[in-house]
């Protein structure tokens, strides 16, 4: 399976993108970053880009760590992320031999 990519502009919100979501710290809900997240990007690629990377940490991780990371998945579905470009990312770091973004 081909890598999915995003261009240069895109890689570079989708890394504060993760740089944010990273800062967040634990909580039950992010809601409250919902428009922090939108005001950085609304790029539907970009933000499904980083849900297809938490997606996979959550197939690949403890039910401890897939616990954590759904309020992320939420904000990110929320802000609008693109499911299909998440299902495609997830896949591509299921089946290569790469080590996901942390």
């Amino acid at each position: 399976m081909q890598k999915p990519e995003l261009d240069e502009d895109q890689r570079t919100l989708a890394a504060r993108v993760a740089a944010m979501l990273e800062g967040l710290g634990p909580a039950d809900d992010y809601s409250d970053a919902l428009p922090a997240l939108r005001e950085l990007t609304r790029d539907r690629l970009v933000l499904g880009d980083v849900l297809g990377d938490y997606l996979h940490k959550v197939m690949a991780g403890s039910q401890a760590q897939t616990v954590s990371y759904w309020p992320v998945l939420e904000l990110l579905r929320a802000a609008g992320a693109d499911e299909e470009r998440a299902a495609a990312k997830a896949t591509w770091l299921r089946t290569a031999d790469v080590t996901p973004p942390r």
